[in-house]
């Protein structure tokens, strides 16, 4: 454990001319998996989801503060990485654009979303909305409405990734990010153990993030019954602002069976 006056001295190129790279998501759409893989890279601080908003650079140094009192800074860092799921955590346009900023969007196909944001809450807060399918599906369509307004404020100041692609395309997805980012070397296709990992309040708390490598295959939510007017209202949301991010992307990289279920009048012009 450090202090933020010992990470200075320790690595001062990292706290005094840092980069941030922010993950702009959604809960359930591998974000944890996601936070592990960039991390366990050597010049990047952070893996979990800090619960903090970003509103100036006053911000930014709280990130720092908060990040280092659990972490011992790298030698070689010169990102800091957070993920912001939830609306109330707000990241501001002007922290977005700045030229040390790199912003990655990711979104996940609503039904094993959904379903699986259905099956924490039950186990964890089961009084949340977001135990109730009608719950967990209007967080969702609320979510990527509002990501989709924060990709619209960047112009094309960002990147792109379907989250299905983070499992099934691993090597390739990582690759492009690498070279996005200009790091110095590919982003591990397996990953560190952390401090937090596993906590509940940090991210995934299952058994499958502590192996340290992408898993696939996932759980089965066939005990879970969506209404189906309510998953089509997720999906044609998840195809449009999909669309949405991909066309506006700087880079990206997709998933080729994404929108499955997307309405025919959202496909048409779909990259």
């Amino acid at each position: 454990m450090m202090s933020i006056a010992g990470a200075l001295v320790a690595n001062p190129k990292l706290v005094l001319r840092h980069r941030n790279i922010f993950l702009l998501s959604h809960m359930r759409a591998n974000t944890s998996l996601f936070g592990h893989l960039i991390g366990s890279h050597p010049q990047i601080e952070g893996y979990y989801e800090m619960h903090i908003g970003y509103y100036s650079w006053k911000s930014l140094w709280r990130q720092k503060l908060l990040h280092f009192v659990d972490h011992a800074p790298k030698q070689q860092a010169r990102f800091m990485f957070d993920k912001v799921l939830h609306d109330g955590h707000m990241v501001s346009a002007s922290i977005l654009k700045r030229d040390s900023s790199r912003a990655i969007f990711m979104l996940r196909e609503p039904e094993q979303s959904i379903k699986s944001l259905v099956a924490l809450y039950r186990e964890r807060s089961p009084q949340r909305p977001e135990s109730t399918p009608e719950g967990a599906t209007r967080y969702y369509v609320d979510r990527l409405q509002t990501l989709g307004r924060i990709a619209s404020a960047l112009g094309s100041r960002y990147f792109y990734l379907d989250a299905e692609a983070l499992i099934d395309r691993t090597d390739a997805t990582l690759a492009a990010l690498s070279d996005w980012l200009s790091l110095t070397s590919p982003i591990p296709s397996e990953y560190e153990t952390f401090a937090l990992t596993g906590r509940r309040s940090s991210g995934d708390s299952s058994s499958r993030l502590k192996s340290g490598r992408v898993q696939r295959g996932g759980r089965d939510y066939r005990d879970i019954a969506l209404d189906p007017v309510l998953l089509e209202e997720a999906a044609a949301i998840h195809a449009l602002v999909r669309r949405q991010l991909l066309a506006g992307s700087q880079r990206h990289v997709a998933w080729p069976q994404a929108d499955t279920r997307a309405p025919r009048r959202l496909e048409a012009g779909q990259p």
